[in-house]
């Protein structure tokens, strides 16, 4: 009979440790990278609605750049999942650079007739994390 309870005892045990290691596993996709909490870093796809404004921190690659007038170029940004246009007066992005930046996000509207054909996009204002292609 004293082989029951320690076996609940074991098992009991074995099952706090199993619980207490999926609750520390909770936090590891919020890491920091230069006092930036990754978890605060949005997916493209969850700024795409309407009134959404403000700063927002963006990690992709970049799959598109188009020079403006100087200083200004404007590149898109592609994550897991979608695609963002940001501009910027900084130079140096080649096609399938990794960012990670800090940007004001805006909306264009561009009303045609009946439609409503505006898109998002981001004033870059930092560029916290720059992987060239050449690097990856």
């Amino acid at each position: 009979m004293k082989t029951q309870p320690m076996r609940m005892f074991y098992l009991l045990t074995f099952n706090l440790f199993i619980v207490g290691g999926l609750m520390s596993c909770s936090s590891l996709g919020k890491s920091t990278f230069n006092g930036i909490n990754l978890g605060n870093v949005t997916d493209i796809s969850n700024i795409k609605s309407p009134n959404n404004q403000g700063t927002v921190y963006l990690q992709g690659q970049v799959i598109n750049i188009v020079p403006l007038s100087e200083p200004w170029q404007a590149y898109q940004m592609r994550d897991s999942s979608g695609t963002i246009w940001a501009i910027t007066s900084q130079k140096g992005l080649k096609i399938t650079d990794k960012l990670l930046i800090k940007g004001n996000l805006r909306y264009q509207s561009i009303p045609v007739v009946t439609e409503e054909l505006g898109d998002f996009y981001v004033e870059e204002q930092e560029r916290i994390e720059h992987t060239p292609a050449s690097q990856l």
